[in-house]
């Protein structure tokens, strides 16, 4: 997921961009034109097979209702680009989307999100095509999300934050899918009329296999790996080489978050922290992580839980991390109680571990 430093047309495209135009000198907001700007993804599956994921069985495709989130930046322009800004529609300018069952379309305040901070749901600005592109290269960026974080800054403004969660009870089928953060970054030469946005996982994940006496367990046994990081409901954040050059930020921004080194782009570089002391974010790293400042790791103390797809099988969402010692896995069934160690410490972006856990005849 590494970017080219000389930006390269990825698909052929029209040659309109969703708005695209200078508005360093001021002007009116541009309206919706009757076309939206067309987006397509595909995903790729994980390293080591198919998996139940945030996609369909088959890992081809979104659900529907499931949320995206896109960064616009022109890293070459000293202009503030139409289409890097949402207009005060979305904390970021986030261009948010949601995926129909055949493609994607703006969030709509039926869905209940606050999006501008107005404490009432609200429509997404709607990505449109109607104005000529400027000549200048675009990097579009996108992410899976599920949460719309909202809190009171020490200046007394509500921020929101549309957040890629992690959860560590992935018992709920939802928590596992979210917990399967998705990633992409196309690069155009010019705006466009359409991107194709190809979505990788950014996230590892386990697929757990019972083996000897599964007679023994029960169909609501619960599986846990036990010795991982303590990220439960945190913001996994994903580095953007680009991010730097984003012109229109909110504080507490992704901006400060997401920026990275060329060879961290597209990697996870941590936990999204809010800094309310310095009015700013920052990324708390992983073992493992990148971690150009030295900062102090999340602590290897957490406990999660896996989703149970049935024939004696468990599935498990982790972060890329790199661990000092075997975490250990829990099968627990009624009264009974199984441990084995995971052999795994190292784990890495967008790879499935197949692992399995033998179950002891009884005595």
């Amino acid at each position: 997921m590494k970017p080219y430093h000389s930006i390269i047309t990825l698909l052929a495209v029209a040659s309109l961009l969703l708005t695209a135009c200078n508005t360093t000198a001021g002007g009116d907001e541009p309206q919706a034109g009757d076309a939206p700007m067309l987006i397509t993804s595909s995903v790729a599956p994980f390293e080591g097979g198919d998996e139940l994921s945030r996609v369909n069985m088959e890992g081809t495709a979104f659900l529907t209702g499931d949320l995206m989130r896109l960064k616009i930046i022109c890293p070459y322009s000293t202009d503030t680009e139409l289409g890097e800004t949402t207009y005060s529609n979305s904390f970021d300018s986030f261009w948010l989307q949601k995926w129909t069952g055949t493609g994607w379309t703006y969030v709509r305040s039926s869905d209940g999100f606050d999006i501008n901070g107005d404490s009432r749901p609200s429509d997404s600005r709607v990505l449109t095509s109607h104005i000529e592109s400027q000549a200048t290269p675009y990097v579009y960026t996108a992410s899976t999300w599920s949460v719309e974080r909202k809190f009171f800054g020490r200046n007394g403004r509500l921020y929101l934050q549309y957040t890629p969660v992690f959860y560590a009870d992935q018992t709920r089928e939802q928590n596992y899918r979210n917990s399967d953060i998705l990633w992409a970054q196309t690069y155009m030469t010019t705006g466009t009329s359409a991107i194709h946005l190809v979505f990788g996982h950014v996230m590892s994940a386990l697929r757990i296999t019972l083996e000897g006496n599964t007679a023994a367990i029960a169909a609501d046994a619960t599986l846990s790996v036990e010795g991982m990081p303590d990220i439960d409901q945190a913001e996994i954040v994903v580095g953007d080489y680009y991010a730097a050059k984003s012109k229109s930020n909110s504080a507490y921004s992704y901006r400060d978050k997401s920026k990275c080194a060329y060879e961290h782009n597209g990697k996870v570089l941590g936990v999204g922290v809010n800094d309310d002391s310095n009015y700013t974010a920052y990324t708390r790293p992983m073992s493992g992580n990148p971690n150009p400042s030295s900062l102090a790791t999340v602590p290897n103390t957490g406990t999660y839980t896996a989703y149970c797809a049935g024939s004696h099988t468990y599935r498990l969402i982790v972060p890329p991390c790199t661990l000092e010692a075997e975490p250990r896995m829990v099968l627990r069934s009624g009264t009974k109680r199984y441990t084995a160690s995971l052999s795994h410490k190292n784990f890495e972006e967008g790879k499935l571990y197949n692992v399995t856990f033998n179950i002891p005849q009884a005595d």
